[in-house]
């Protein structure tokens, strides 16, 4: 492996810091210590084949934790470890109200039990009520969707004795199982943790500038400090793999960005309240740790992510304290604690599913996941198996012909936006 950083090293090592601030020798020792780790992992002698993973957000961190044990990985990212999407996510696990297939939903939800309890993860299951307005309610008062069992008004207020506030304009809900919550911070750095123990080498501020390719067939990266060898290259860097692969492989996915407030109720939500969502203003709402609430919506398209204030819109706002907030007890006069959106933004796809697959078209041992349209969380252990599953040729427990970017005959980022809503 390739990784010419030695004179950097050298460089930094001698450097004469007394005239630099506090703040800069800080730095400069973090540097140190970052240059050093990957001048250690590029010496690691391995018999394994080597994977590079661009990106270090949710998906990245999962495709590590499953390749880890049987492979030389190393992760790269220009930025923080789940320092941008991921951080922000929502954390609001709905599998069973998704339309995905049910191996999708049934894998995830497995691996998302199985994890809780492990390094500072928890997974809080909960019931998800969405709300029937009165015009519909008689649509399923004989038969609920699959999945969904309706209840009425007053048997919602029943059940949820302390959680609801003004139903009056709905006629009942439909109450799911199989969904829950957790924090999304806490769930990358246990995947972290737990590639880590595996002997996956995890690097931040380390920016991939490029792909190495001979004779149609991947070995490495650029980096800024280096070329790096590879036998495999795995890019889930959202939105931006489009561009960043643009030589190699067509990409139809364009930036997409939500937004959410937490807000304090008068008094904490109760423990058992469930999560929940409203169709018509096309919001969701979960509640927290400290019995908050915290509520989603507003998916909308970016043109130009990076040059957009990051900030909520102030209808949404509107919205979520006039409309919503007095769906849930005590939270309308609530107080607004947080306001969030990603940083730069999420990433839509044509049909609202990802794409995770080894294109025939791009070089042989390159692996693109992208496209996971607001549900990077919720997808992550799907993510990590399937490209286990492109990277060894084992059989994944679940379809993954839903992945494959062969689906779409238009590659195109002009497409309209298929809301989750739809």
């Amino acid at each position: 492996m390739n990784v010419p950083v030695r004179s950097s090293l050298a460089s930094v090592s001698s450097h004469d810091t007394t005239h630099l601030t506090p703040s800069q020798r800080e730095w400069l020792t973090a540097t140190r210590s970052t240059i050093v780790g990957l001048t250690l992992a590029a010496d690691m002698s391995t018999s394994a084949d080597r994977v590079v993973v661009v990106g270090a957000g949710v998906s990245g961190l999962a495709v590590a934790r499953e390749l880890a044990p049987d492979y030389d990985v190393v992760v790269l990212d220009k930025g923080g470890v789940a320092a941008d999407t991921s951080s922000r996510a929502s954390g609001m696990i709905s599998l069973s109200l998704e339309p995905f297939p049910d191996g999708w939903a049934t894998f995830a939800l497995d691996q998302f039990r199985e994890l809780d309890g492990r390094g500072v993860f928890s997974f809080t299951e909960r019931e998800t009520v969405r709300l029937v307005p009165k015009e519909d309610a008689e649509k399923y008062t004989d038969e609920a969707p699959t999945g969904g069992e309706f209840l009425t008004r007053n048997e919602l207020l029943n059940q949820f004795p302390d959680s609801f506030g003004d139903l009056s304009a709905y006629g009942g809900g439909l109450v799911y199982d199989g969904t829950g919550y957790l924090d999304a911070l806490d769930y990358a750095m246990t995947l972290k943790w737990q590639a880590e123990k595996a002997g996956a080498g995890i690097f931040r501020d380390h920016e991939v500038t490029g792909l190495r390719v001979d004779d149609g067939t991947v070995t490495g990266v650029d980096t800024e400090y280096g070329p790096i060898d590879a036998d495999h290259v795995v890019y889930a860097t959202g939105w931006k793999t489009r561009e960043l692969l643009a030589e190699y492989v067509e990409l139809p996915v364009r930036p997409l960005r939500w937004n959410a407030l937490v807000v304090e109720p008068e008094s904490p939500l109760p423990d058992d309240c469930p999560l929940g969502s409203e169709p018509t203003m096309r919001v969701y709402w979960r509640p927290t740790r400290r019995g908050d609430v915290l509520v989603g919506g507003n998916e909308h398209l970016l043109s130009d992510p990076e040059g957009t204030p990051m900030g909520v819109q102030s209808s949404f706002r509107e919205t979520v304290l006039e409309d919503v907030a007095p769906l849930l007890n005590g939270v309308d006069g609530g107080t607004v604690r947080r306001e969030d959106c990603c940083p730069t933004a999420d990433c839509a796809s044509p049909d609202g599913l990802p794409i995770i697959d080894a294109p025939d078209e791009a070089p042989d041992g390159l692996v693109v996941v992208t496209g996971l349209h607001g549900r990077g969380v919720m997808l992550s252990p799907v993510t990590g198996r399937a490209v286990r599953s492109l990277v060894t040729g084992e059989k994944a427990p679940f379809p993954t012909s839903g992945f494959e970017l062969a689906r779409f005959e238009d590659r195109s980022a002009d497409f309209e936006y298929r809301s989750h809503w739809d």
